[in-house]
């Protein structure tokens, strides 16, 4: 407990004293996967072991900090726990395997008899991938950086001539994502096309490749083949029926018409009302019965007209 208490005081020392050293800042990019040695001078240094105060690696990473530390008095001490070594005789820092995760500050401060160093160093971990997608028979070729800190430039190898070149950006989590998609002549007779990401660095460009198979097997469709094979079914279909219909009424046109059609039983069953049926011719009636105040009037007229011809 003693031990690490005072080796916590050594490591506030190293970041807020320093005796005639100059701070050095580096950026550092490295492709995922590598063995990585960080040096606290440049390739190495001509301190011994018995010359050496102390040495202390400050680690600032995404959502974690830590530090690795020596002195001949308290030994080594190790607070990150993830595979990070310190090396006894050359005081370097090796990562194993670095990965994204491993990305961010890392200062080392050396102390000994004869005086200090101290260096500052932004690591960054790319990621590059390639595919080859396919839209309405047009050949595209992918290619998708991954970064946090260090933004790349990317370009194709060869040089073909692209009918069509967009790059797009995009965040996600905390990371960013450079996509770069191209659309592949027609006449490319090349087996390969290779992707090359160059990241900007203090001390030198650091260049990641993927390289793209070219093949007309198994490629992807970004979702046009679907809908374009719906509708060439759809339309074969329609077509069809148009045919078989078209048949049924020259068929059904050629028969009496006195038959009833079989597409109207089928489709206007519920709107045809049946033929109606004829109905015989009611007789005339012969003598239409007269109303009684005619007949009352027609008899008092004869009897009016019999009075008069009696009297006269």
């Amino acid at each position: 407990m003693a031990n690490n208490q005072t080796l916590m005081v050594v490591v506030l020392l190293s970041i807020f004293m320093a005796r005639s050293h100059s701070k050095v800042f580096k950026e550092r990019t490295f492709v995922p996967g590598s063995d990585v040695t960080l040096w606290c001078a440049d390739n190495g240094t001509d301190v011994k072991l018995n010359e050496l105060i102390f040495i202390v690696w400050n680690i600032s990473m995404q959502g974690k900090k830590c530090y690795l530390g020596l002195s001949p008095e308290l030994g080594l001490n190790d607070t990150c726990k993830d595979g990070k070594k310190l090396d006894n005789t050359s005081f370097s820092l090796f990562i194993p395997k670095i990965s994204m995760e491993d990305e961010g500050f890392y200062l080392c401060d050396l102390s000994y008899k004869g005086g200090s160093k101290s260096v500052n160093i932004s690591v960054s971990v790319t990621r590059l991938e390639t595919q080859l997608d396919s839209k309405n028979g047009q050949r595209i070729a992918v290619c998708k950086a991954t970064y946090k800190e260090t933004k790349p430039t990317l370009h194709w190898e060869p040089a073909l001539n692209f009918s069509f070149t967009n790059t797009s950006f995009k965040k996600v989590d905390t990371f960013f994502i450079m996509e770069n998609r191209v659309h592949l002549p027609d006449d490319v007779t090349i087996s390969n096309i290779t992707c090359v990401a160059s990241y900007p660095s203090v001390s030198g460009s650091v260049q990641q490749k993927s390289t793209l198979v070219l093949t007309t097997q198994d490629i992807p469709n970004t979702g046009n083949f679907s809908r374009e094979l719906i509708i060439a079914i759809s339309s074969g279909s329609v077509f069809f029926l148009l045919i078989i219909v078209s048949l049924a009424v020259v068929c059904l046109l050629r028969r009496k018409p006195k038959h009833i059609s079989a597409l109207k039983m089928l489709c206007c069953k519920s709107k045809i009302s049946p033929p109606a049926e004829d109905k015989p011719a009611q007789p005339a009636d012969v003598e239409e019965v007269e109303p009684y105040a005619s007949y009352i009037q027609r008899v008092n007229s004869i009897y009016n007209s019999s009075a008069e011809l009696f009297n006269a």
